[in-house]
């Protein structure tokens, strides 16, 4: 532990205020149990000087300060720090890594027992009776990721002037490698074209009033991704039983452009009606093409990715759904994380409060720290689904179906935490041309597109660009751009 201390305090300028910051930024974004008492007080006091001065303090400032409050034990350990071996950048890296994945070894194994007596006989935790195996396993999910080491290739800090050369690399990655700036595409063009996809890191709120295509168009996205733009995604459903979510999938399939561009089905062909799949009624063609064909690509095909969807079975707050997408995480690599809806979240028992919109305000704060945090800081797109209030529908209705912010329940925080805001609209007449009218009343790192109406067939659930024509095949690879007939941006 000296090591690491002895990395961030300057002794006689051995090491460059840059790179002691740098040290600094790593540990400072762990969580290290530094042992002994004198070694927390020590870390302590670095902390707080790095706060005021957003410099680390030499030794002989931290030897001032414990000389100062007769702290005889902090003394002699600063002796034995001033001696020790320093690391800079990688190498202080790796030394904490190793470090932190010694102590997680021993906090795993308690874990586990803890887990273990929580299942076997029932233990009072943090003032809480827990018994069972639900109880148990939920308990070591929510402790679990804690445990793993974090990834130190994020930047959480440093002075931007000095970053000139990642300032240039980053802009000629970005030029030759699209893959590396775009997100994940929904398949509707004029939507692709202002966003270029949902972001690693990026919190993406769709709304829409209740039956009017949130899960249509949210199913529709996460079917884009598994089928034409190589993403694994999480479905996660509250509202909607997990077969009624698997039969919409399956619909949305059926109505693929790709049965009339191989000649398995006629031009115009437009799918099959979920009614009819849900209530076994299909035509004897209709029927033999949906088990023959439909049902058999999509759970075979191995061009696609996967479709996990997940229905709880009881409230679970945004941390436990975190702990469902990273150790699904750790078994396949995942690409997108759809929550359907926010208002059916759980709030963490520390934001639980009398008044509704504090709750739900703190479940989309937490939805945006999931989007930034997953998988130790990589990030990962959220869409979270939220459902619009009477009164915006109202304004809508006399506004061409185009959205305001205050139109999300109970929820400015959508406002403030979102980095790009959706909606869906639909009246009588969009019902009965089969189409939506989609808006975007927020996009934070891009311009916002104009309102614009889309194919939303309520028959087949398939949502696309009004123009088929104009349909991006940005992301995809030149296979499946073939197959579907499209271009990159």
């Amino acid at each position: 532990m000296k090591r690491l201390l002895r990395s961030v305090i300057d002794v006689r300028g051995s090491i460059t205020q840059e790179n002691l910051v740098h040290n600094f930024t790593k540990l400072m974004n762990t969580k290290v149990d530094w042992g002994r008492d004198e070694d927390t007080r020590i870390y302590g006091f670095v902390y707080q000087y790095f706060s005021a001065q957003l410099e680390m303090p030499s030794i002989q400032t931290v030897k001032d300060y414990f000389e100062g409050t007769d702290d005889l034990e902090v003394i002699e350990r600063l002796k034995d720090i001033e001696v020790a071996e320093f690391y800079i950048r990688t190498n202080y890296s790796y030394l904490l890594t190793q470090i932190l994945e010694e102590q997680n070894k021993i906090k795993a194994v308690a874990l586990l027992r803890e887990s273990q007596d929580i299942i076997t006989k029932g233990i009072e935790i943090e003032g809480e009776r827990k018994s069972g195996i639900r109880d148990g396993l939920t308990h070591f999910m929510a402790r679990a990721n804690d445990l793993i080491a974090p990834s130190f290739n994020t930047r959480f800090r440093g002075d931007v002037r000095n970053d000139a050369e990642e300032v240039g690399k980053e802009y000629l990655e970005a030029k030759n490698n699209k893959d590396k700036v775009y997100g994940r595409f929904t398949g509707i063009e004029d939507i692709d074209r202002a966003c270029t996809g949902a972001k690693k890191g990026e919190l993406w709120v769709h709304g829409a009033f209740p039956s009017e295509l949130k899960t249509t168009f949210a199913i529709n996205w996460c079917y884009n991704l598994v089928t034409r733009y190589n993403t694994n995604v999480l479905y996660i459903s509250f509202e909607m039983p997990y077969v009624q979510v698997r039969r919409n999938i399956y619909t949305v399939h059926a109505a693929s452009d790709k049965w009339t561009t191989l000649g398995i089905q006629p031009p115009g062909y437009v799918g099959l009606d979920y009614r009819k799949i849900r209530d076994g009624e299909l035509s004897p063609e209709e029927e033999k093409f949906f088990l023959e064909r439909v049902i058999p690509d999509f759970s075979t095909n191995k061009t696609y990715q996967s479709f996990e969807v997940y229905n709880p079975e009881k409230e679970k707050t945004m941390l436990d759904i975190r702990m469902e997408a990273e150790l699904l995480h750790k078994r396949l690599e995942l690409g997108f994380v759809v929550i359907d809806h926010g208002q059916w979240v759980e709030p963490r028992r520390g934001k639980r409060s009398k008044d509704y919109t504090i709750e739900v305000n703190s479940v989309v704060r937490d939805a945006k720290q999931f989007a930034l945090q997953f998988n130790n800081n990589e990030g990962i797109p959220v869409l979270l689904l939220w459902q619009i209030n009477r009164e915006g529908k109202e304004a809508a209705n006399k506004n061409e179906g185009e959205y305001k912010l205050n139109a999300f329940t109970y929820a400015n925080e959508v406002e403030k935490s979102a980095d790009v805001i959706t909606t869906t609209y639909l009246n009588d007449e969009h019902r009965n041309n089969n189409t939506t009218r989609f808006s975007n009343p927020k996009n934070r790192d891009n311009p916002k597109f104009e309102p614009f109406d889309a194919h939303a067939n309520l028959r087949n659930r398939r949502i696309l660009g009004i123009d088929r024509t104009r349909q991006t095949g940005a992301g995809m690879n030149v296979e499946a751009q073939a197959l579907f007939g499209l271009d990159s941006i």
